[in-house]
């Protein structure tokens, strides 16, 4: 299926009308019949301060930025997407996305077409890859992605910086490029999957609903981490006790609270040193660090040189 490239969001009304029937009349935005019925492949590259998208049944979505940030609402979840981030919300699972920022927000945000998901991953299934092997209960049936914030890694970076900056893609390599996202989610869902199964629960429900509450401190991390965040305040987010949820955290992401939020803090750390011209006890303050002394120890402790150093380095 041929992807579009929109630079504007489609008019709301028409949209949800399509969404709710499937796109049966197979009409895309600009009035050209599409190939099959069902959600295409696109891609919103768009500029805006404001923009309401409310209550609309989606596809497979990636919802990013590449400047400035957004409110997302879906599964009964609500996530601000900051630039380093992207969020994946599921077929026919409905989403509100807020935007209203005092400079232009540039989304790239990316709609999986049903027929051109379904194709991939009914490739995948089939290979000696092993992706996909015993990593879903139900083969052959649509994969519910986990809700969730991920950081978006070099390889996610390389693959959407590369088509916002390709000149008049052709259709085969835009194909190709959005079935490498589409790989890159599924071994991410399927690390998920690994997690889910080494927590400690008989029952499998429980390990879901485990790491359904595990998901949601770490997104609640990734919002919050300028505070300074407690054990308690992390462990009341997953609706767990203080020392339950530290021992699954840790069993989970073989690591403590506050080891990922350090870690966190330093990857943070060294973006704003690479990209910005905030001096380093800016950067030490928007990190929550109560003074530039604590940051300068800890980015040594991670990076194995003090933050003047790296951006020495770097710049």
């Amino acid at each position: 299926m041929v992807p579009m490239i929109l630079n504007e969001f489609p008019n709301l009304d028409w949209l949800k009308k399509q969404a709710e029937q499937g796109f049966i009349n197979r009409k895309s935005w600009s009035g050209n019949v599409l190939p099959c019925r069902g959600w295409p492949n696109v891609i919103i590259n768009t500029s805006t301060r404001k923009a309401f998208r409310d209550n609309i049944r989606g596809p497979l979505y990636i919802f990013t930025n590449l400047k400035g940030e957004s409110t997302l609402e879906a599964g009964n979840q609500r996530v601000t997407i900051k630039e380093d981030f992207f969020y994946v919300t599921n077929h026919d699972q409905y989403y509100t996305l807020d935007i209203n920022q005092p400079s232009p927000v540039e989304t790239f945000n990316i709609h999986f077409g049903e027929y051109f998901t379904d194709q991939v991953l009914s490739s995948l299934s089939k290979t000696g890859e092993g992706l996909l092997e015993n990593s879903f209960e139900n083969p052959g049936t649509r994969i519910e992605f986990h809700n969730k914030l991920y950081h978006r890694d070099v390889s996610i970076q390389q693959l959407i910086y590369g088509i916002r900056n390709q000149t008049s893609p052709s259709s085969c390599w835009l194909e190709e490029k959005l079935y490498e996202l589409m790989v890159n989610l599924l071994r991410k869902e399927t690390s998920l999957l690994r997690i889910q199964a080494s927590l400690p629960a008989t029952k499998t429900s429980t390990r879901k609903e485990i790491l359904k509450r595990l998901i949601l401190v770490t997104d609640y991390i990734h919002e919050h981490l300028h505070e300074d965040l407690s054990l308690e305040q992390l462990a009341g987010v997953g609706c767990l006790s203080k020392f339950h949820f530290l021992r699954l955290f840790k069993i989970a992401f073989d690591k403590t609270p506050a080891q990922f939020v350090n870690e966190l803090r330093i990857r943070r750390g060294e973006q704003l040193i690479k990209n910005t011209r905030l001096e380093i006890h800016e950067i030490a303050s928007e990190l929550g660090f109560r003074n530039p002394s604590s940051f300068s120890r800890m980015f040594f402790q991670h990076a194995g040189v003090y933050p003047t150093q790296f951006r020495r380095a770097v710049v």
